[in-house]
């Protein structure tokens, strides 16, 4: 199996055994490393149980052949070709922006029925969802952008006393001195010894 259907796996098994994810009372947030990339786990997804409950949200519009905010990843036509037919599939009838709401919403208010948001940038700064409990890390975030990533899954909600990060990248190994520090706990985890809400998992 590659990498990307192994991290999948992941996920899938941490839905049907971490508690708040398995009792549908929380949520993830995956962060891919490029638009491309978003796009293949987002089309892995569609083929486990979190099929239609699992959402892309990223930089990319159909409609824009140029992206400024975010690399894509994209350095074939044929990488292009497959984002924006996962796109103009995904939204059919439906305006990004309008797709991307309804994902928002759904996250915050219904954890059960959107379960998984993939992202590359956006969402990582300011998007406030208290059920979310799990950011999975599999591309390399520095500095400001990795703090504001784990405050992501460190807000407190009934029966969420802690987030977890998982950790694919080794970015934590490199986190900036003003981030939680994190010891090693009994389960084989590492807690965030300067902040109880977090845990990270590293894999």
């Amino acid at each position: 199996r590659s990498r990307m259907e192994k991290v999948v796996s992941d996920i899938v098994l941490d839905f049907n055994v971490k508690p708040r994810l398995s009792a549908e009372r929380g949520n993830a947030i995956l962060v891919a490393s490029s638009i491309y990339e978003a796009c293949r786990y987002f089309e892995l997804f569609q083929a486990t149980e979190l099929k239609g409950k699992c959402a892309v949200v990223t930089s990319y519009n159909p409609s824009t052949r140029d992206i400024n905010t975010e690399d894509t990843g994209s350095n074939t036509e044929t990488e292009k070709e497959f984002v924006y037919k996962i796109y103009t599939d995904l939204l059919g009838d439906k305006k990004t922006e309008t797709y991307e709401d309804e994902a928002k919403e759904k996250f915050i208010n219904e954890p059960a029925n959107m379960k998984l948001l993939v992202v590359v940038a956006k969402l990582l700064v300011g998007f406030d969802a208290k059920r979310n409990t799990v950011l999975y890390l599999t591309r390399n975030l520095k500095d400001h952008t990795l703090l504001q990533a784990i405050a992501r899954v460190n807000r407190l909600h009934e029966g969420k006393e802690f987030g977890y990060i998982i950790d694919y990248r080794g970015v934590l190994e490199n986190r900036p001195a003003q981030s939680p520090t994190f010891s090693q706990s009994e389960n084989g985890q590492t807690r965030a010894a300067g902040n109880p809400r977090l845990r990270n998992d590293h894999r």
